[in-house]
């Protein structure tokens, strides 16, 4: 996450509030007569920028890193992480995560999935081991073998719960055309120690109640906080990218942007610009990393007398690969429907879009 203002979320712990900056690697750990700053700036995420998941649990809160998503195979490999910070303001991290998808909090700890998601048509599929990895506040780790794909846990006022896919979806074809899913749930309660294995197969188990998760996913939401507890946010450490890593990664932007002018193709071999009006591209690196941009501009109707300009960052910064995946259809998606502002803000006969 990245931006012009550092954004702030806040979890409940009992009565300790834990306040974390969704773009630095810093917290603020604040309880009866304790207030104490937290940080973890060269936590190892690999080359790539993330996204992040705050969670309230009972032990404090969790913060967990997932890497961008990129279709490039030319560009380097972020890796997932995630940091714990108890009540005390104790930090624990994990740098060798499994998963790359949150599934969710129990009193046992984070629990993430590597596993795909099935084939909606594909009901075997669906009945299949899966496994998930609990990250344990005290730093170790316990993969979890289910024979179904779990869809989320949670902690209740009574137990902490595993709710699971009880099998592929039911599919209901609309009357005009196209399909929808309905999914079907098992939920399994769990105690104080998780099993090596867990088969609602051969389980008890009891039908899922929405009204639950949805209580308990409001629990360990995190709340948005309008004023930033920390005035000079802790950075993150500058990362080593290789020349060739960094080349690769404006390559991949400027890529992103290559048939502007020339974006659709017709049957009859025509070829016409990326949206209606657009024209005269021009992309450019400017800049050397970390602080590396790559400028896009064009002619519009929009702005006749001067020319609209993109720029995006190419890395964040630690110096990590910030992929551009699907940037040109986002630019595509804001001049089509005219989400741009007024062209009496244009300096020097440029627009910022």
């Amino acid at each position: 996450m990245s931006g012009d203002r550092d954004r702030w979320v806040q979890v409940q712990a009992g009565e300790v509030r834990i306040a974390i900056s969704g773009d630095h690697p810093v917290g603020l750990v604040r309880g009866p007569g304790t207030e104490v700053v937290v940080s973890w700036p060269d936590l190892d995420v690999g080359s790539r920028a993330t996204s992040i998941t705050v969670l309230a649990a009972p032990t404090g809160a969790w913060v967990f890193y997932r890497p961008d998503e990129s279709e490039d195979p030319a560009l380097p490999d972020g890796k997932p992480a995630a940091v714990h910070i108890a009540t005390d303001g104790q930090i624990t991290r994990f740098t060798e995560v499994r998963g790359h998808q949150p599934l969710g909090v129990t009193r046992h700890g984070l629990w993430v999935t590597a596993d795909a998601f099935p084939k909606l048509d594909d009901p075997s599929a669906w009945q299949q081991p899966r496994h998930a990895e609990v990250l344990i506040p005290g730093g170790s780790s316990r993969i979890i073998t289910t024979d179904r794909r779990i869809a989320f846990v949670m902690e209740t006022d009574t137990s902490p719960r595993l709710i699971l896919y009880s099998g592929a979806p039911a599919a209901t074809t609309a009357r005009l055309g196209g399909t929808t899913y309905s999914y079907r749930y098992a939920s399994v309660a769990l105690g104080d120690e998780l099993p090596a294995e867990i088969n609602i197969a051969d389980d008890r188990f009891e039908l899922f109640d929405e009204q639950e998760l949805l209580r308990a996913m409001g629990n360990v939401a995190p709340r948005p906080l309008d004023v930033a507890p920390i005035e000079s946010p802790i950075p993150w450490s500058l990362i080593h990218l290789s020349t060739a890593e960094q080349n690769a990664a404006v390559a991949s932007t400027l890529r992103e942007f290559d048939h502007l002018a020339s974006y659709w193709h017709g049957q009859d071999g025509r070829t016409s610009p990326l949206s209606r009006g657009l024209g005269d591209p021009r992309v450019e690196p400017v800049g050397e990393w970390p602080h590396t941009r790559v400028e896009v501009s064009f002619t519009h109707p929009h702005f006749p007398g001067g020319r609209l300009r993109r720029t995006l960052r190419v890395f964040d910064e630690a110096g990590r690969v910030r992929p551009s995946m699907y940037a040109s259809i986002h630019l595509m998606e804001d001049l089509d429907t005219s989400a741009l502002p007024d062209p009496a803000n244009a300096h020097n006969g440029v627009l910022d879009i």
